[in-house]
């Protein structure tokens, strides 16, 4: 009885250890969320719409005490424009994390961009719910409602591997 008294003990010690433990260590939940919006409604949204070449990649590290405002910035060439002025070499930026609504882009790979901003510094920045695909998915779709949703670019689709 006392050794059956003791097991009892040492389970309920043991999960209240753990309990501790994923408590302690583990963050909040945080993910990027994205109206359902068709492409076609994110043409309207954004101030620009174009089909750019990647040519570079770089981590732009605002503040060195704190990882939450860092960009990434992806040098492009501007192909193709449907809506908007960038200029033929544009900078996207975008946050650095998935969760934050960021985007992965693979340098050398063409992307049809939907971005947003003021492109007279050229610099554009796009994220996971602008709408931002592959440009081999053909041109983008301009009416509301028509066409089907874009699927999202996600670090899993276009991460590095």
């Amino acid at each position: 009885m006392a050794r059956l008294r003791f097991l009892a003990h040492a389970a309920a010690v043991t999960t209240l250890a753990a309990g501790l433990l994923t408590a302690v260590f583990t963050g909040t939940a945080s993910a990027c969320s994205c109206l359902p919006d068709g492409e076609g409604l994110k043409y309207l949204k954004a101030d620009h719409v174009f089909v750019a070449l990647v040519t570079s990649e770089r981590l732009d590290k605002r503040d060195p005490n704190s990882g939450t405002d860092d960009r990434y910035v992806y040098t492009t060439k501007v192909f193709k424009e449907y809506k908007g002025d960038v200029p033929r070499r544009v900078e996207i930026t975008t946050h650095y994390q998935g969760t934050a609504c960021g985007i992965r882009l693979v340098p050398g790979t063409k992307y049809l961009v939907f971005a947003h901003g003021d492109s007279s510094d050229r610099q554009v920045d796009s994220n996971q719910c602008s709408g931002t695909r592959l440009a081999s998915g053909g041109p983008p779709t301009t009416t509301p409602g028509s066409g089907t949703s874009t699927p999202p670019t996600t670090p899993c689709a276009t991460a590095i591997p």
